[in-house]
């Protein structure tokens, strides 16, 4: 290759470097501050509530047991029926028992004719006593012939008793108004006195809801019933309202009646109970339930949304705007759950903006777009002369433009 061939090709490929040299280069353009929506707190009265869990249990479970032995002759119920007080629900054979009552009452007339005859005797003695034809010892005996038979009356009467109450215990009648469980012994079987279980009966109207309390809560509790905030226990019940895991808030109320006495050492924990009258039988033994009790009066307390509150190692927190647009990072203390608003006690203002909406794109110290509700009354002055040069005539943007 000549010098000249080889000039050339140098010549050209300065030019192609020079020609690459002059495309633009790659710059990084810093992205937007993320949008979050912000709302300011809202100040309400509201009864601060504290939740806990409890279980219902019946008021009274009876464990049905025959009082006398005998074969199952008969059962009168179906078994989860509701039963009344004083339904018949079991026989047992009375064959046994009839024949007993008879001959309990043959032995008390028995008893009776002997006691009618020492009478008439003792009668007879003293009238001939009287004309000194019986010596005194023999009126005596008399006197103890007839008391003897008198007492013999009072045995068979007694022994009539036991042979109707005998009877009487081969049927057997609920106790009390409930619902029956499944019978335990089938009819033809023998039913062993006080021994053989027959079935169960539970009454839930009323039914009891048993739940526990911190130790924390008991005593913040004492100290509002000793400030009159809070009735106190031991004197009037308070109210109280439950609700199931597939309802919607707590519908059913009752009163807390009962509570044990000192703190369970194992479980640093109070035990408590509150009676439902469960008129129309939702709840039932057994059940989970969700509690929510009133705490002091009625006062004003500042709530935000629920879903504005994070929470992290350090604890629950707010995400909060200044007045220049940089998050700041708030730990908040909470207080009570009101209609999907959650009472905050410290740690934020009435003039504070609150982000509720884009959370997970705010951090703390970092700037965002806040977006502030519609209200004029709730829009501060920076957020007027954001939207002022937002429009696309205003002077701010044709200046932009120019």
């Amino acid at each position: 290759m000549s010098w000249f061939s080889t000039f050339r090709w140098s010549l050209a490929l300065s030019v192609v470097i020079g020609l690459a040299g002059c495309k633009p280069r790659n710059a990084m353009v810093t992205p937007p501050p993320p949008t979050v929506s912000v709302a300011k707190p809202t100040q309400e009265p509201i009864v601060e509530y504290v939740e806990f869990s409890g279980n219902t249990r019946a008021t009274d479970t009876v464990q049905l047991r025959s009082r006398v032995n005998g074969y199952l002759k008969e059962i009168h119920f179906e078994e989860g029926a509701l039963v009344k007080k004083g339904e018949l629900l079991f026989v047992i054979e009375p064959d046994q028992y009839e024949v007993e009552l008879q001959s309990a009452n043959a032995a008390l007339q028995k008893a009776k004719a002997s006691l009618s005859l020492a009478e008439s005797e003792l009668t007879r003695s003293k009238q001939l006593a009287k004309t000194n034809s019986v010596a005194q010892s023999e009126l005596d005996v008399k006197v103890s012939q007839k008391d003897s038979a008198a007492a013999d009356v009072s045995t068979a009467e007694a022994n009539v008793r036991q042979a109707e109450l005998n009877l009487s215990y081969t049927k057997i009648r609920a106790p009390l108004d409930g619902r029956i469980g499944r019978h335990l012994v089938d009819v033809g079987n023998l039913v062993q006195a006080e021994m053989t279980q027959l079935a169960t009966i539970e009454a839930f109207a009323p039914i009891h809801v048993y739940f526990t309390i911190s130790e924390a809560d008991y005593l913040r509790f004492a100290e509002l019933v000793r400030s009159k905030q809070l009735p106190d226990m031991e004197k009037q019940g308070f109210p109280i309202r439950v609700g199931l895991p597939n309802e919607e808030g707590f519908p059913h109320e009752g009163i807390v009646d009962y509570g044990d006495f000192g703190v369970d050492p194992e479980t640093g924990t109070l035990l408590r109970r509150a009676t439902f009258d469960n008129k129309d039988g939702a709840l039932v033994p057994g059940l989970f339930v969700r509690i929510r009790a009133p705490i002091g009066v009625e006062k004003p307390e500042i709530l935000v949304e629920e879903r504005a509150i994070g929470s992290d190692q350090r604890g629950d927190f707010l995400l909060v705007v200044n007045d220049k647009n940089i998050v700041e990072y708030r730990p908040v203390k909470l207080g009570s759950i009101d209609k999907g608003r959650r009472v905050i006690k410290e740690g934020i203002s009435l003039d504070d903006w609150v982000i509720v909406n884009g959370i997970q794109r705010a951090r703390p110290g970092k700037t965002v777009n806040p977006q502030r509700p519609g209200d004029a009354a709730h829009i501060s002055r920076e957020f007027k002369h954001e939207q002022l040069t937002s429009q696309p005539n205003s002077p701010s943007n044709a200046k932009r433009k120019g």
